[in-house]
């Protein structure tokens, strides 16, 4: 893997790294939102949920689009992005090894 192709994943995983914009994926992968129903969403205000879009936008995870007079947010690659979450999903809720014993 090259320079550039770290730097992006670098992105991808720090997009990730919030609590307020995984709340934002789980809310939008399988229903997209208007900008002011993700910020309701999140319990934050509209310009608050739009920064959290940006960082996901710019990381290639989310794209949003004008519909009339709302801006609608989606998921790029829906089941790329849950299969992401389920594996972390599952990572989390893994028993964890007891130190020093390897099995």
């Amino acid at each position: 893997m090259n320079y550039h192709d770290l730097t992006r994943l670098a992105r991808f995983f720090r997009a990730l790294a919030s609590e307020s914009r995984l709340r934002i994926l789980y809310e939008i992968i399988s229903d997209p939102k208007c900008a002011q129903d993700v910020a309701a969403c999140i319990g934050k205000d509209v310009s608050t949920a739009w920064r959290h879009i940006k960082v996901l936008e710019d990381a290639g995870i989310v794209t949003s689009r004008r519909e009339g007079r709302k801006i609608i947010v989606y998921v790029n690659d829906v089941d790329a992005v849950r299969r992401i979450l389920e594996l972390a999903e599952k990572t989390l809720s893994a028993e964890k090894p007891t130190p020093g014993i390897i099995k």
